[in-house]
């Protein structure tokens, strides 16, 4: 049984082997790759865990559904709202206010990617504060490559607590570990983090030169202004505004430090953000508003089938949450018909070979989370690592974020593995659970989803290889310096 076991694990192991390298290492385009890979894992939950045909149809039925909604239909929208941005001036007004809080391209950067950014993954999540912010500065002169792997090193940090905190309130549900306790622990494991990573955005915005003094100090103090909002907000509210504060106080820290040169233009910005005001409005009503009349059928929609069941909520998805908020903010601002047409088909455009890889990588997460596959391979890990289990940790949502592109999918996967081997090495489930959600945040910069939706905004499709092995190093050192933060704190 034991042999039996290990073999299993071994060929759990082969998807994520074959991924890595058909992305590295072929020229082969990401699609084709993941839809090979996609093949393989199903052939092995098959002949290894003798998955039913059943249960095989239910999962590729769960992750295309998944897939559309609410993946790629965020990541369309968001497209759509930057299309329709660039054909108002919106973008160019926007992008002309961020250039005159400074005119370096550093401090633009951490405004962008990490401010805005982090605002967008606040309130919507599911790729747009990597589709939004990368077309932004490419559009202020950023090289493509680079202006990617400055919005996914961006786009950890925020992910934690994104979409109104749904990975950590998920996270406490599958678990049955206390929200007021899991959200102050992945604070203070994020601490350090949420702190430096305007610094290496302004590192890698530099192409090399020396940044000027002022640079230094004006990026360690928008990473100290959102990591005190975040671990003040979740120490004392909760998880469901945590990453929207902490993001809004860094835009604003940037506008109040050039207060006298750009106070007169603040009111030229209310119809370019008009789609995010709108945004932010209407998630923050079917987030925290009780609606009951929009929580059940006709809006909702689900079933049941092999134990398992599907949920779509349609009409509060952020997808489309953010085409009716870019609906308004077109209608404020005079945008014909034509052109929110135009718009909607440039987007369609931009994003159809993404939708291959996206689809083949949800499915393949449920083909591999529906069987034993994914459980096998963490029990592994844990019985492997023993004590060094804190260390590893991270590794394991970091590991779930890149098979599912989700740190809420990461937490389904691994929560109660890390809870439950926590506790048989007497250990704090509470702390090794957020460790979870901490080391997802590291996963999402190499997230091939992320990555997919990143070289569609950008019309880079055939790139993805050589941005993962630039933001592989950044997920590396990150999972590595979390797993020894979580681990020294485990064992005190």
């Amino acid at each position: 049984m034991e042999f039996l076991f290990w073999t299993k694990v071994v060929f759990a192991c082969v998807p994520f082997v074959l991924l890595f390298a058909g992305i590295l290492g072929t020229k082969l385009k990401t699609y084709v790759v993941t839809l090979f890979v996609l093949f393989v894992t199903t052939a092995l939950a098959i002949v290894g865990w003798q998955a039913s045909w059943s249960l095989i149809g239910f999962s590729y039925l769960e992750g295309t559904i998944i897939a559309i909604i609410p993946i790629l239909w965020v990541i369309l929208m968001a497209v759509f709202t930057y299309e329709v941005g660039v054909r108002t001036q919106s973008m160019e007004k926007i992008q002309n206010f961020l250039e005159k809080i400074s005119p370096e391209k550093a401090i633009q950067a951490i405004l962008i990617a990490f401010g805005f950014g982090g605002f967008l993954e606040s309130v919507a999540g599911f790729g747009t504060a990597v589709a939004i912010p990368t077309a932004m500065l490419v559009s202020i002169g950023f090289q493509p490559v680079k202006a990617i792997v400055i919005s996914l090193v961006a786009n950890s940090v925020p992910v934690a607590f994104g979409a109104l905190g749904i990975p950590v309130i998920v996270l406490s549900r599958i678990t049955d570990l206390p929200l007021s306790g899991l959200t102050p622990a992945i604070a203070w494991q994020l601490f350090p983090f949420s702190f430096l990573i305007p610094v290496v955005i302004a590192v890698l915005s530099s192409d090399g030169k020396k940044l000027p003094f002022h640079v230094w100090g004006e990026a360690l103090l928008f990473g100290a202004v959102f990591t005190l909002i975040q671990t003040t907000v979740a120490l004392f509210v909760g998880p469901e505004l945590v990453a929207v504060l902490a993001s809004l106080g860094v835009l604003i820290t940037g506008v109040l430090l050039r207060w006298k040169e750009v106070k007169k233009e603040l009111p030229s910005l209310a119809k370019p953000m008009a789609p995010y005001g709108f945004l932010l409005v209407l998630v923050l009503l079917t987030r925290l508003v009780p609606l009951p009349q929009i929580r059940s059928f006709p809006f909702v929609i689900s079933w049941s089938s092999e134990g398992h069941s599907i949920t779509i909520e349609w009409l509060t998805t952020p997808g489309t949450l953010l085409l009716i908020a870019t609906l308004f903010g077109g209608i404020i601002q005079g945008v014909s018909g034509k052109k929110l047409w135009e718009a909607f088909l440039s987007s369609l455009v931009k994003l159809k070979s993404s939708m291959l890889t996206i689809l083949s990588i949800v499915i393949m997460a449920k083909v591999m989370g529906n069987t034993p596959m994914v459980s096998d391979l963490s029990k592994a890990l844990a019985v492997l690592s023993g004590p060094l289990f804190p260390f590893v940790s991270p590794l394991l949502g970091a590991l779930g974020t890149f098979v599912t592109g989700s740190d809420t999918s990461s937490n389904i996967l691994f929560g109660k593995l890390q809870r439950d081997t926590a506790k048989s090495l007497s250990l704090d489930p509470t702390w090794l659970a957020a460790a979870n959600t901490s080391g997802a945040t590291a996963g999402k910069m190499i997230s091939p989803q992320s990555i997919s939706v990143a070289t569609s905004a950008t019309g880079l499709q055939g790139s993805e290889g050589k941005i993962l092995s630039r933001s592989l190093w950044f997920c590396l050192g990150y999972v590595g310096l979390l797993g020894g933060l979580v681990s020294v704190v485990a064992f005190l």
